[in-house]
């Protein structure tokens, strides 16, 4: 099977996926059952592509695992956090003001379609290590499964001290405690490092377009949906401008 036709078959089956995510969303009135959504995504992906290959062992495996373990917390941590909320999700809210009369199919095509793309996309950095269906693991590999795995852990505990801080936080306070002494975005930095990861144990089986995924995402969280909305969201908060003189944007660095 050409690698056209699989991703061909890839493309239709996560455009199913989010379709039935969007009913869910229409049905439920929330916009940002998408969000959790996107993890669970990948792991769909991933399992798609591990089945069409005859669920192979050794690393195509392992690299469905490593996919699960981190799409399932993200869409874990991302639900939980959304099911408390009592309305969609800001960002949300100001698309149904500016999409009206038609807010439902923009949503469609220009939130869930537009996730369906980039869940193919980006997960193409693991994709490529299922299909290869290599089963012995290399010294290169087993690197790449390491810095995958610091990933998921340093994005799941960012995650869990933004939690608690959020959770008692009075108005105007930043976290600047924990990971996030370190870095401004130690979340944003977890996620990348996951997603190298996985390029990396691609590059090892000579899979090199499984580095698009991890750039993709790179540039998604620096330059456009990531890190730059947020940092302008509190651009007139006095304490964060302190705070983002002395810390690091994204790679974990000793405070200046």
């Amino acid at each position: 099977m050409s690698l056209i036709v699989t991703f061909t078959g890839l493309f239709i089956a996560v455009v199913g996926y989010i379709t039935t995510w969007f009913v869910i969303a229409r049905l439920s009135n929330r916009t940002d059952v998408v969000d959790t959504a996107w993890g669970l995504g990948f792991v769909y992906l991933a399992l798609v592509a591990w089945l069409m290959q005859g669920h192979p062992t050794g690393i195509p495996l392992i690299s469905l695992l490593f996919v699960a373990a981190w799409g399932f917390r993200l869409a874990l941590h991302i639900g939980s956090r959304n099911f408390r909320n009592a309305e969609d999700d800001y960002r949300y809210q100001e698309f149904r003001q500016k999409w009206q009369p038609n807010y439902w199919s923009m949503a469609y095509l220009r939130i869930f379609l537009l996730q369906a793309l980039l869940v193919l996309v980006i997960g193409s950095s693991a994709v490529a290590s299922i299909l290869d269906g290599h089963p012995a693991l290399k010294v290169v590999a087993v690197l790449g499964y390491v810095v995958w795995g610091v990933g998921i852990v340093v994005e799941a505990i960012a995650d869990w001290q933004l939690r608690r801080f959020v959770a008692t936080k009075k108005s105007g306070q930043i976290m600047q405690t924990g990971l996030w002494r370190y870095s401004r975005h130690p979340n944003y930095f977890g996620e990348i490092t996951s997603w190298w990861g996985a390029a990396i144990v691609a590059l090892s089986l000579q899979q090199w377009w499984g580095i698009v995924g991890a750039l993709v995402i790179t540039l998604l969280i620096t330059k456009v949906s990531g890190i730059p909305p947020l940092e302008k969201h509190y651009a007139d908060n006095p304490a964060f401008q302190k705070y983002k003189r002395r810390t690091s944007v994204l790679i974990p660095l000793p405070p200046k």
